[in-house]
């Protein structure tokens, strides 16, 4: 019996950088918690964003925002914050690449000092944030530093990066776009397996959904894993199924079949 669900949202529920959702998510999402389902929404999104995605539901969800640092419901909270010693290094590196973009994250505020990341986050993803001057001079309590290029960000900073960063922190792609940090071993996987200890849910329990290189430990986290038909390859490896894509309301798809007892 699945008794716990969770879903990464941009190439898994929508299009990336979009907050129209399919509105009837929210009736199945009601059905499901009235059935006592744990509906847990994960994205490296910030909380004000996934909100916006969800606002009907609000109540029925929990929101685990910025890759698994930010945990909330209605009575419970965690944030998990960096030092801010590496927050600067990070910071100092990530600028040198050429026509890349870095912000940092903190509990449901973000800071950007180039417009057009800040623009984009707030206007299209529905983000709190603010342009400054110099992101350095709010280095204490982050809990995700993201990096932006408009083009392939992979293709930018190079594999060496990764590897070097990835010895000290968690650093991984959340989109063609996207490069986020937080500390190390904190992702959305973690984040899926605290609900999974604290209500004694087996993987077995859990059901997943991802597209994404930072949906890949949580899909791990459950039996019935699904990488949506648009996933990158590595994604689908780790995967135990494949679900239609998003523009195919895949999700919804499984989602119905659950309630309709076909998937236990």
């Amino acid at each position: 019996m699945i008794k716990l669900i969770a879903t990464d949202i941009d190439g898994t529920l929508l299009k990336d950088g979009t907050l129209d959702l399919n509105p009837e998510y929210y009736d199945v999402i009601r059905e499901l918690r009235s059935r006592g389902v744990i509906f847990l929404v994960a994205s490296g999104r910030q909380r004000e964003s996934i909100l916006k995605v969800f606002t009907p539901v609000k109540d029925e969800i929990v929101f685990v925002s910025e890759n698994g640092t930010c945990i909330h419901s209605k009575d419970y909270r965690y944030v998990d914050i960096i030092q801010p010693e590496v927050v600067q290094a990070y910071i100092n590196e990530a600028r040198r690449f050429p026509g890349c973009e870095v912000g940092i994250n903190k509990d449901n505020m973000g800071y950007f000092e180039n417009y057009g990341v800040y623009n984009h986050l707030v206007n299209d993803y529905g983000y709190r944030g603010q342009l400054v001057d110099n992101i350095s001079d709010y280095a204490q309590d982050v809990c995700k530093i993201s990096m932006f290029h408009h083009s392939d960000i992979e293709k930018v900073v190079k594999q060496d990066f990764l590897d070097r960063w990835n010895r000290i922190m968690h650093v991984t792609c959340s989109g063609k776009f996207w490069i986020d940090c937080s500390n190390k071993d904190v992702t959305k996987g973690s984040a899926l397996k605290h609900f999974q200890d604290d209500y004694g849910i087996t993987p077995d329990e859990t059901l997943a959904f991802g597209d994404n290189l930072n949906d890949i430990e949580m899909l791990k986290r459950a039996s019935h894993s699904f990488a949506v038909e648009n996933a990158r390859k590595e994604v689908k490896a780790a995967a135990n199924f494949t679900a239609p894509s998003y523009k195919e309301d895949g999700v919804l798809q499984v989602l119905k079949a659950v309630l309709r007892g076909e998937l236990c």
